[in-house]
């Protein structure tokens, strides 16, 4: 569970930051052992620039809008993170089940929307780049890319909404302990689906969207990554 928050300064500037809580549960087959951890994640903080946005009739009348944004941010190790997880599990093993990944990290992103009327295509790459921590691990580097198609239906404009399909993928290397020794069971890539659909009225948005895996190889075929529901509130000031 995520709390955003953004505030635009001027035309061409945004920061965002995002206070993440994590409830993770695990169950391992064959031994019964179980196990919880809830608690605060590692917040993340944003800054965006609005390279350009421009809007053009095309030769039809027809209205064409697209935007390009750049951001960069950093990530904050303030989820709990523990060291025995490294002892207690063999040295291939992943090191999933945390709050958080004790590193400062950086990420730069990329968003580019473009519009014809009310039909339009939303694209995003980002890149995130991890150090190692204080207990010598290292979580790789991740890239993720995304686009989504989307359509906007005005009811009396009043209400605005615009069903989306697309795709995302996602690919690392694998992390490192010590330095120099790479964890088997981690790092892969995977090409997922995604279906939605966001809801706006006026000040208060709403949204969710499916996703499920079409294609995925993680940690050598070890892990088999299930299918994803997530849900969004917003409200604008």
């Amino acid at each position: 569970m995520e709390m955003w928050g953004a505030w635009n300064i001027g035309q061409r500037w945004r920061v965002m930051a995002i206070l993440p809580y994590n409830f993770n549960a695990r169950s391992i087959k064959g031994s019964g052992e179980q196990g919880e951890k809830n608690g605060l994640g590692d917040v993340v903080a944003m800054g965006y620039f609005k390279i350009f946005e421009e809007a053009t009739s095309t030769s039809s009348n027809k209205m064409l809008v697209h935007s390009l944004w750049l951001g960069a941010g950093i990530k904050a190790p303030t989820g709990k993170y523990d060291a025995s997880e490294r002892s207690n599990t063999a040295q291939d093993a992943p090191n999933n089940f945390q709050l958080g990944t004790a590193s400062t990290d950086f990420m730069v992103n990329l968003a580019y929307d473009v519009r014809l009327m009310d039909v339009g295509l939303n694209v995003n790459a980002t890149y995130k780049m991890n150090t190692e921590n204080k207990y010598d691990y290292r979580y790789a580097n991740k890239f993720t890319t995304n686009a989504l198609a989307y359509y906007k239906f005005n009811i009396q404009n009043k209400v605005r909404i615009a069903p989306n399909a697309g795709l995302i993928y996602e690919t690392q290397s694998k992390d490192v302990v010590y330095g120099k020794y790479d964890v088997a069971q981690s790092g892969g890539h995977s090409t997922t689906g995604i279906i939605g659909v966001e809801v706006n009225l006026g000040k208060i948005s709403f949204g969710g969207n499916y996703q499920s895996p079409l294609d995925q190889n993680l940690a050598d075929g070890r892990v088999q990554a299930g299918d994803r529901f997530l849900t969004h509130v917003s409200y604008s000031f």
